[in-house]
């Protein structure tokens, strides 16, 4: 049965992060506990100052003084201990979050729907995949979200403190916490301004920094290197700037702003507060005590202010990571392909051990112009090999990507063995597919890990398939032989050499289907004729679909299907097609094949 995209309710990044603060709760359940050992500590301090002053000192008790200070000094030390361990669990709970998060949508991204997937740029990904996950779990988790509990017992009990103290001073004191937080309201929308413009503009330069990179040559060779210094310096300029502006906003809402306010009550408290004291209600001591209580109340009240003004950069990177949730995963049946025999039996089953491919009128447009496919109809029969021609650009790759299942038809059928495309696992199809493009992908690891990829344990097989795919004397004839890391992209080889290694990959795995793109383009004349051979070896009674714009890679193909703006214009043998006098034979002509056999 088909699964439906949409059926499934997509994650999203705020459900994941309370379901990881749930499996954390003993961690939170300790911090908590940390939180009230700390803030009882932090409480006890300004009270020994009132002790000093208005018991110890008058009375002239040097035992009670020497207790006082010892207290007065331990008090310090402990604080620091239980921050440190403090600290520790709040990076630990925010590094989980992230975590999770960035796992979430890796597994996510890996099973979108690629149409969906490339309306971004890989430096998007990367940027959402790493930098905004980060900055929702190590940051605002981490700095900002669960201090706000421990930033709360703090508060609470330092305004009971104070009320001890004096009820009345704390009523002035408190008339700064609601100024400042009406202020830091009405500045919302203005954050959240500033901080998406900043998550654009990193997401844009790493997006670049992804393009130049892999384009020196072509940068060099066009001598453009100026005019990609002057790209990148347009960019750092464009970050300064943003940057420069959100941290002064920041500042300015975090710490100018109610620090004006807090030092305006700050000055209304000792007022009043020598008021009082001339008039005999309060004493000097107390008054030590609450000054002292009162940066600590206002450090809780600037904290929860951040916490407020940072929500919302938290949102703009939530936002941005929900938007890749949204995206639909591919759509995959449960039905399994079945598999053919074992590769010893291949040359002996009587039996064709290709899978049979029947399309019945797809159409299918990739949304960006050009064509894809347009009411195509055709049927491969198990061990038949098809050759697919044609004008660059007419859609021949496309009936490579709809076979695989990496873009689903608008309308029409497409049949595996009888069964609709639709109803068969990916997983299962794509395991019985062996698929060379010609634009070959190597990870940047050892010869023998990109053939086995991915992590197949077969390396007694794998040197026989690099023999057929006629690369495994240049292999063995490296300083490292098949240790030999290729570089990123496998940028250290050439492009004969990578496509080789693609086909001997595809050829270990012993598929059904062997589908081959192009695969055969960046090839010499000679390395062509071997690997052709190669090929016609490993798919001995195995279905064959190879697109080609070299006519030699096809011209012994069962049959040939000439595609043009989507369309099958001409189907046939290669004889057959040159009696047609139709344009298979302007494309043989013009690549002067009138003496090939």
């Amino acid at each position: 049965m088909r699964l439906q995209s949409g059926t499934e309710t997509p994650n999203s990044s705020f459900t994941l992060l309370k379901e990881e603060l749930r499996k954390q709760i003993p961690r939170i359940s300790l911090l908590v506990a940390l939180a009230l050992i700390g803030t009882g500590i932090a409480l006890i301090q300004p009270y020994l100052f009132k002790l000093l002053i208005d018991t110890a000192i008058p009375t002239a008790d040097v035992r009670l003084i020497g207790l006082l200070l010892a207290g007065m000094m331990i008090a310090p030390v402990l604080s620091a201990g239980l921050n440190a361990a403090n600290h520790y669990l709040r990076v630990y709970i925010g590094e989980s979050v992230a975590q999770r998060l960035r796992q979430e949508l890796f597994d996510h991204l890996l099973h979108v729907r690629l149409a969906e997937l490339e309306q971004f740029t890989s430096g998007e990904h990367v940027h959402r995949l790493t930098r905004s996950c980060g900055r929702i779990g190590e940051v605002y988790v981490s700095e900002h979200l669960l201090p706000l509990a421990m930033n709360a017992i703090l508060l609470i009990g330092t305004l009971a403190a104070m009320t001890a103290l004096h009820w009345r001073l704390s009523l002035l004191a408190l008339l700064a916490f609601p100024l400042a937080y009406f202020l830091t309201r009405k500045t919302r929308g203005r954050a959240q301004s500033l901080y998406r413009d900043q998550s654009d503009l990193l997401e844009a330069g790493q997006s670049y920094l992804h393009e130049v990179f892999p384009g020196l040559r072509t940068i060099r060779a066009s001598n453009a290197q100026s005019y990609e210094q002057g790209r990148w310096r347009e960019w750092l300029t464009d970050h300064r700037n943003i940057k420069a502006r959100v941290a002064s906003f920041h500042e300015l809402i975090r710490i100018v702003l109610p620090e004006s306010i807090n030092q305006v009550a700050a000055g209304l408290v000792f007022g009043y507060g020598a008021f009082e004291i001339i008039q005999g209600r309060l004493t000097i001591g107390s008054l030590v005590a609450f000054i002292a209580y009162l940066p600590r109340a206002y450090s809780v009240l600037q904290a929860l202010l951040g916490t407020h003004v940072n929500l919302q950069e938290a949102r703009i990177n939530a936002e941005r990571v929900d938007d890749l949730f949204a995206l639909s995963r591919e759509p995959s049946g449960d039905t399994l392909l079945a598999p053919g025999p074992p590769i010893e039996d291949v040359e002996t089953t009587s039996q064709p051990v290709g899978a049979s491919i029947a399309f019945q009128n797809v159409s299918f447009n990739y949304g960006r112009g050009g064509f894809g496919a347009q009411e195509l109809s055709f049927s491969v029969e198990p061990g038949e090999f098809i050759g697919i021609v044609g004008p660059s650009g007419g859609g021949k790759s496309t009936i490579i990507d709809l076979i695989m299942g990496f873009y689903t038809p608008q309308s029409g059928t497409i049949m595996i063995d009888g069964i609709d495309l639709n109803e068969l696992s990916l997983e299962s199809l794509r395991s019985r597919i062996g698929l060379v493009s010609q634009d070959t992908f190597l990870w940047n690891a050892t010869i023998i890990e990109n053939i086995l990829y991915p992590g197949r344990d077969d390396a007694g097989r794998s040197r026989q398939a690099a023999r057929e795919a006629q690369i495994d004397e240049f292999i063995t004839g490296l300083p490292h032989a098949y240790q030999t890391v290729v570089g990123e992209h496998g940028m250290t080889l050439s492009g004969g050499e990578r496509q080789r290694l693609a086909i001997a990959r595809a050829l270990l795995q012993r598929p059904r289907l062997l589908l081959l793109d192009e695969a055969t383009s960046a090839l010499d004349a000679l390395t062509e004729q071997k690997v052709r051979a190669a090929i016609d070896r490993a798919r001995a009674g195995r279905t064959a679909v190879v697109v080609a714009h070299r006519l030699t890679t096809i011209l012994n193909a069962d049959r040939i299907l000439v595609i043009d703006r989507g369309r099958i214009v001409e189907m046939g043998s290669r004889t057959e097609l040159l009696a047609r006098q139709g344009l298979f034979i302007d494309l043989y002509q013009a690549q002067s094949l009138e003496s090939e056999p």
